[in-house]
């Protein structure tokens, strides 16, 4: 019994192996997140170079919506916010509002951002058939994400304010990338992609604006 007593105090005095730092599990991570930018920019650069090819591609891999929204639209979705936190604090805009509203604004970005781009993804479903294409969730979804990849890496221009008006051309890119990618997942006739992409680019413009409003409000 003495032993057994030892031997518990010993165990509640050994810290959790959860709690100690993990060299190979840090390293496993940071190869992980590596990976991923890697193949955020390789995306981003196919969609551009070859984006017929490219969207064949993104139609053929087996996914799901959460996994398109947490594992790629989530990370993209913090470039905007967080070069903005940086920029607005080495351009000293930061002294005008206090650091924890500016966090909170910028996690509040954030969420809506992913937001904005499952409903983006909603609105490609449902214009499908008004623009003679097939419905398709999955597809819809995909073409949300992948096509917004140019305006969310275009917020690294954020850490200096005064290079803001290049993000216009990423929202050129945006419509050009998804212009090609609605014949090849949602079906569209070639020749009313370029008006269906036109609109819901419209439609996503006015619902950004209307939800960012609400965000600065709660922010």
């Amino acid at each position: 019994m003495p032993e057994e007593k030892s031997m518990s105090a010993d165990n509640e005095n050994t810290p959790p192996k959860g709690h100690r730092f993990n060299v190979e599990e840090a390293r496993a991570r940071a190869e992980q997140a590596l990976r991923k930018s890697e193949f955020i920019l390789s995306r981003a650069y196919g969609l551009l170079r070859e984006p017929k090819k490219e969207w064949e591609q993104i139609k053929a891999e087996e996914t799901t919506i959460p996994r398109i929204l947490i594992g790629y639209v989530a990370p993209l979705a913090a470039i905007p916010p967080v070069c903005d936190l940086i920029g607005s604090a080495l351009f000293n805009r930061l002294l005008t509002i206090e650091p924890g509203e500016a966090l909170v604004r910028a996690v509040v970005t954030w969420v809506v951002s992913i937001g904005l781009v499952y409903f983006l993804g909603v609105l490609v479903n449902v214009l499908a058939d008004t623009f003679d294409g097939d419905r398709n969730e999955l597809n819809a979804q995909k073409i949300a994400a992948y096509s917004l990849t140019p305006s969310f890496l275009s917020g690294v221009f954020s850490l200096w304010p005064p290079l803001w008006w290049i993000s216009l051309f990423a929202l050129a890119a945006m419509v050009y990338i998804m212009h090609r990618g609605l014949p090849i997942l949602m079906k569209s006739p070639e020749d009313r992609a370029l008006s269906y992409a036109a609109s819901v680019t419209v439609a996503a413009l006015v619902a950004a604006i209307v939800l960012f409003s609400l965000a600065s409000c709660v922010a």
